[in-house]
């Protein structure tokens, strides 16, 4: 029977930490020692610690107060930066607030358009049925064929009618007064 790689490879793993534990409960104060320093090294917090309170104190005044300055001015650098980025911002806000405003004037005029022509709709649709009903009255082929062309006119006109409310509707949705 076989055994895949991917498990050979795990169980070496396994064998390298576990033999790894052995030695460090052998020597522990090494363990321990090594720990210690690799978390001052790996760690920022201590490493800052290390680093102030030794290299650092190395440090003349003239040094340090460069630092300082050096700090300042990417300080100075950085806030400059973000009140131009701020001004931008805001300026982009306020044409975007005019844009909005602008945009909601006009939906407010096309759903007005749209409902006038709604209304324009439905008033032929009401001639058509009207024009239906005196082609009824005729009994001849050709009043047959008038009135099967309106009845799909009018089906045209009412399919149209109800694709316009709709879109009445969705600007109704984003909250413009129609």
């Amino acid at each position: 029977m076989m055994v895949p790689q991917s498990i050979l490879g795990f169980i070496s793993i396994l064998v390298t930490i576990s033999d790894a534990l052995v030695l460090a409960s052998k020597h522990q104060a090494e363990a321990i020692g090594c720990a210690t320093v690799a978390g001052f090294i790996l760690f920022r917090g201590p490493r800052r610690f290390l680093y102030r309170n030794t290299l650092g104190r190395f440090k003349t005044e003239k040094d340090l107060l460069n630092d300082v300055e050096q700090s300042m001015i990417e300080y100075k650098t950085s806030i400059e930066s973000l009140r131009k980025d701020s001004k931008y911002t805001l300026d982009k806000v306020v044409i975007g607030e005019s844009d909005l405003q602008r945009g909601r004037t006009d939906l407010r005029s096309t759903g007005k358009q749209i409902q006038s022509v709604i209304r324009s709709i439905y008033k032929a649709e009401s001639t058509a049925a009207g024009l239906m009903d005196q082609l009824r009255i005729i009994p001849t082929r050709q009043s047959l064929e008038l009135r099967a062309e309106v009845a799909s006119m009018a089906s045209g006109l009412k399919n149209r009618r109800h694709v316009l409310e709709e879109r009445v509707n969705r600007i109704s949705e984003y909250g413009v007064r129609v």
